[in-house]
């Protein structure tokens, strides 16, 4: 490697970290909004589909389906509102706003690639949500134990916050390229809910994908979404292996290399139609 690529690289690493303090300076200034947004949410999705279980079970805890028991599914939501805070979302960019305002200019002429600052924001962003999940499992441990999800092993905890974190990049890659739509459209943020939406059901964030009927599960399995979800909450509880981890760290790379590729091809495209006075 050359002396310059090696500078470049290094000075577009000390501009991602100086960018990732800057957002967390940003989010930590609203104290209020913070803990709304980045602690209590998903929260009560949770909450209600364990009172829908609950009913559905009439509190049997002996009681099966589909392989999952009530105490068993109650860990299982429970972790996925830990899990999922993980998951990059997204109302944590504004790219779209910006290409609608016609501000988006200041980006094109910036002497280093663009994505820069959205890395930055998902370092900054799982940075705190790692404190906020560790926090939030440690409470449950504490105060509701029989209704936490567990480790099965270290190998568990390690695999599960790798598929996350994986799994998280994935959804980062998806939600610029839903921002960088409003090249073309009119409205975006519609699409962005809706694509939330999907892909919490295709994660199994509601429902496990195993408690679906078979060959809905068969196809949600090699999707990104439920790797990115319900696989790391799954892996933690011990009802996937190692050999499920490298599935699931294999689908994810391709998604990721794949979202990478169609990033770059809608920015390139996008570019061309931008005119830097609003759209």
């Amino acid at each position: 490697m050359s002396a310059p690529a090696a500078g470049t690289r290094g000075a577009r690493l000390r501009l991602l970290a100086r960018a990732a303090e800057y957002e967390l300076r940003k989010v930590s200034v609203f104290r209020t909004g913070f803990l709304v947004r980045e602690v209590l949410g998903g929260v009560f999705e949770s909450l209600a589909m364990i009172a829908v279980f609950w009913a559905l079970y009439e509190g049997d805890t002996e009681r099966s389906l589909r392989g999952w028991r009530l105490p068993e599914l109650v860990q299982y939501l429970v972790g996925v509102s830990i899990f999922t805070k993980l998951v990059f979302h997204n109302r944590l960019l504004d790219v779209a706003e910006q290409i609608f305002e016609g501000t988006f200019t200041k980006y094109l002429v910036m002497p280093f690639p663009y994505m820069i600052l959205p890395l930055a924001r998902w370092v900054q962003y799982t940075a705190v949500q790692l404190c906020v999940v560790s926090l939030m499992w440690a409470a449950g441990a504490l105060l509701a134990p029989q209704w936490t999800p567990f480790a099965a092993d270290a190998w568990a905890v390690s695999e599960a916050l790798a598929l996350a974190l994986l799994g998280s990049i994935c959804f980062l890659e998806l939600f610029v390229i839903l921002n960088f739509a409003a090249f073309w459209l009119e409205v975006v943020w519609s699409l962005l809910v809706m694509s939330w939406f999907v892909t919490s059901f295709i994660g199994g964030r509601l429902v496990p994908v195993s408690q679906m009927p078979a060959p809905l599960a068969a196809v949600l399995e090699w999707l990104f979404p439920y790797w990115a979800i319900a696989a790391p909450v799954e892996r933690f509880m011990g009802r996937l292996d190692g050999g499920d981890t490298l599935r699931g760290i294999l689908v994810l790379g391709v998604s990721a290399a794949g979202l990478d590729l169609l990033r770059r091809f809608v920015w390139g495209k996008g570019k061309t139609r931008y005119a830097g006075g609003g759209m």
